[in-house]
């Protein structure tokens, strides 16, 4: 990856004492490869997980996805505002990389290769916060076929809003808490829990239906 040149290292005080995201992206801007490369060394982990369960669930193909949605973050800086967390404009980037690419490709592995049916069950519950709209005693999708449910799941996630389903992946997939997702996205820590909520009803509702026919 051509990030410029003329960059200079990393400095020893700041590998003890890491600068922020924001300042990385100001150097960045200025071709600085140092700051660039401590970037992708920060996300590229996070970046690779999005890309793998979003839209590939092949190895190969997420490597891909990512290496391409870093290069389109890196030629995009100047888009950067920070309104938002690098990591959520970067987030964005992934997904959006991703769903172009299996658009590209005309096809679809399924939403999550690695996602066990029991871990949706216990995944979603954890994240209704005791409410009783949404204590449902048992799941029903436990006992399903992987692949029927990965589908299902890719179908119910492609029904909620752009909001609602990033918050949804923020907090089930890269374990953020509330006030965390809150501060990445810019919103307040009410309305992550509204659109967490609509998007765990959602979800466990869709499963519920699919399960009974």
């Amino acid at each position: 990856m051509d990030r410029g040149t003329g960059a200079l290292p990393l400095q020893e005080d700041e590998l003890e004492n890491p600068v922020s995201d924001l300042e990385l992206v100001e150097r960045a801007k200025r071709r600085e490869s140092a700051a660039a490369e401590e970037l992708v060394r920060r996300y590229h982990e996070k970046a690779y997980a999005v890309a793998y369960r979003t839209c590939s669930g092949d190895v190969e193909e997420a490597k891909d996805f990512t290496q391409e949605a870093f290069l389109k973050a890196f030629r995009s800086l100047h888009q950067f505002k920070g309104q938002a967390s690098f990591y959520t404009w970067l987030y964005r980037i992934v997904v959006n990389t991703c769903l172009d690419g299996v658009r590209r490709q005309k096809r679809r592995k399924g939403f999550f290769s690695s996602w066990r049916a029991e871990e949706a069950g216990k995944g979603i519950r954890d994240e209704i916060e005791q409410s009783p709209d949404l204590n449902i005693q048992s799941n029903p999708a436990a006992t399903l076929n992987r692949k029927e449910l990965r589908a299902q799941v890719q179908k119910a996630l492609e029904g909620l809003s752009s909001s609602q389903r990033m918050i949804f992946e923020l907090k089930i997939f890269d374990e953020m808490s509330i006030s965390e997702i809150s501060k990445a996205v810019n919103i307040a820590e009410g309305t992550v829990k509204s659109h967490l909520f609509r998007a765990t009803r959602h979800i466990r509702k869709a499963l519920s239906e699919w399960s009974e026919n």
